[in-house]
């Protein structure tokens, strides 16, 4: 069943949560997360993510103009690829591989983008850095980045 969204979500699923919220991880915090570790020489991103639990909230499209000025404010930061990759990762295929102004001045695409950037959630499952195959796991939302104690020795600032 798809959303009325412009793009198809009918791959993802929508667990019963019974009113319980916990900490997820959304694809908006992805698109930021790298692997800083020496090894992955400044190029571990985007991480790759294997999901075996997702959560998608519903919409509250209460404060439409606050979701779209959230969404433009961040829209320079996103890695537009990247997230392409993350939300096809998690089950959602219809993002268009680029962004025109065109969408970018659609209202309606921009609260769809809203929904996918903050209500799509990573529950549990593993973050795999491309450049060295580290894994991360993601557990309660929460992914774990921390790094081995020889991988700090050489962590790049």
């Amino acid at each position: 069943d798809d959303l009325d969204l412009p793009f198809r979500t009918s791959n993802l699923s929508f667990p019963d949560n019974q009113g319980i919220q916990t900490t997820v991880m959304r694809l908006l915090t992805h698109n930021m997360m790298r692997n800083n570790s020496a090894a992955a020489e400044g190029k571990g991103f985007p991480l790759k993510i294997t999901a075996t639990e997702i959560r998608v909230d519903q919409d509250d499209s209460a404060d439409a103009q606050r979701q779209v000025a959230l969404v433009k404010g961040v829209l320079d930061s996103l890695d537009w690829p990247a997230l392409v990759q993350a939300a096809s990762e998690m089950g959602l295929s219809s993002l268009p591989p680029q962004l025109s102004q065109e969408m970018v001045n659609d209202a309606t695409f921009m609260q769809a983008l809203y929904h996918v950037l903050m209500n799509v959630h990573l529950v549990k499952g593993i973050l795999t850095c491309p450049v060295t195959g580290r894994e991360f796991p993601v557990v309660d939302g929460i992914p774990n980045m921390i790094l081995e104690e020889d991988e700090c020795e050489q962590v790049r600032m």
